[in-house]
C-alpha cells in the first residue's frame, strides 16, 4: 500500500504537520502520563522498525549503543518532536496527524520511513492506512466505517460516539487516505464553527 505525502489543498490543519524538523532525537512514553509531563526514556535516534513474529522492534542508536524495544511495551514515542501511539491490538506505532475534535492518526511504518529518508510516500506491510481515536487515552480504531458494518472495533466506536456521526459518514468504508484526511479537516472546521 502507497500513502502519498503531496500536500493537495488539504488545509494548514495537517501542512504544518507535515513540515519536517532537524530535531531527531527520540523518546520513549511507556505511559500517556510520560507524554503529557514531557518526560520519557531518550533513545537517541531512530534507525529502523522491524516486524517479524510477535511484536514490532523499534531499533534506536545513543551514541555507540543499539537500542531494541518491541512495540508492546510502550505507550508510544516521539521522534521529531511527532507523536505516535502504539496500537495496543496490532502493536504498530500509528503517527498522531490532528488532535481536536477527535484524534487522527495515518500509518506509522510509512510515516517513520517518510521521515527518517525524507522521503513524500513510502508503502507499509502492516497495519491500516488511517485510524482515530476520541482523544489520547482512548482506543485507536481503523477510520473505516461501513454502513453495514455492525461487528467491528471501527462499528463499536461509531455506535459509542454518535457526536461523531457526520465525520464517520463522510469517511464511508473505503480507505481512500485523501479523502479520509479531507473529512476529518472539513469535520475539525465545523467544530471550530460552533
Amino acid at each position: 500500500m502507497l500513502i502519498d505525502m503531496k500536500a493537495r489543498s488539504i488545509s494548514v490543519v495537517l501542512a504544518f504537520m507535515l513540515a519536517g524538523c532537524a530535531y531527531a532525537q527520540a523518546i520513549l512514553h511507556r505511559t500517556l502520563s510520560e507524554y503529557n509531563n514531557k518526560t520519557g526514556e531518550d533513545v537517541g535516534d531512530f534507525v529502523e522498525l522491524t516486524g517479524g513474529i510477535g511484536s514490532p522492534i523499534l531499533h534506536f542508536k545513543k551514541g555507540e549503543e543499539n537500542i531494541k524495544v518491541p512495540c508492546k511495551d510502550i505507550w508510544g514515542f516521539t521522534y521529531k518532536e511527532v507523536l505516535f501511539r502504539i496500537h495496543p491490538q496490532e502493536d504498530v506505532p500509528v503517527r498522531l496527524m490532528t488532535k481536536g475534535g477527535i484524534c487522527y492518526y495515518e500509518n506509522g511504518y510509512a510515516h517513520l520511513h517518510m521521515q527518517r529518508e525524507r522521503v513524500e510516500e513510502a508503502t507499509f506491510h502492516k497495519g491500516m492506512r488511517s485510524y482515530v481515536s476520541k482523544d489520547l487515552e482512548g482506543p485507536i480504531v481503523p477510520a473505516i466505517f461501513s454502513a453495514e458494518d455492525t461487528r467491528s472495533a471501527s462499528a463499536r466506536f461509531r455506535a459509542e460516539n454518535p457526536q461523531y456521526e457526520s465525520l464517520f459518514q463522510c469517511i464511508g468504508g473505503d480507505d481512500d487516505i485523501d479523502r479520509i484526511r479531507q473529512c476529518v479537516v472539513d469535520f475539525e472546521v465545523m467544530l471550530e464553527g460552533e
